[in-house]
């Protein structure tokens, strides 16, 4: 294709919250491979652990944007429920109790994404309410 051609196309702008979405997901799975690949705690790195969370984070961002309003909120829901959950209790909870070490630092970043996820999830849920309001309302 020539240059010309190529802004022909129509250009595919993202959505604030595929954005947010994208974001936290980095965050998530930043974590994830932290504590994969350099906790010290497990003494070696375990590549498959890392390889499923690097692939999991790049397929539910690439899919995001493809779903529903429903499934994504959905979707951002169960990330988030799972990177508050874990983030809490492996890291959070951890480092009060006997202070912070090795993956702890990101772990509270997994936790803080996880509660970004959730309130994107709920903000979706009532967007997805709303316009099935408003579609009830015109029919």
């Amino acid at each position: 294709m020539t240059s010309t051609e190529l802004r022909a196309l129509p250009g595919r702008t993202l959505r604030r919250d595929h954005t947010i979405f994208a974001a936290a997901m980095a965050m998530e799975t930043a974590h994830l491979l932290d504590d994969a690949l350099f906790d010290p705690a497990r003494g070696t790195a375990d590549v498959p652990d890392a390889t499923v969370a690097l692939l999991m984070g790049l397929v539910a961002v690439a899919v995001y944007g493809r779903l529903a309003v429903w499934a994504r909120a959905l979707l951002a829901g169960l990330f988030g429920l799972a990177g508050l959950v874990g983030g809490l209790d492996a890291h959070v909870l951890h480092a009060i109790q006997t202070g912070a070490t090795g993956a702890d630092y990101t772990g509270f970043g997994h936790a803080a994404a996880g509660l970004v996820l959730l309130a994107l999830s709920a903000v979706l849920a009532l967007r997805c309410r709303t316009a099935a309001r408003v579609a009830a309302a015109v029919h």
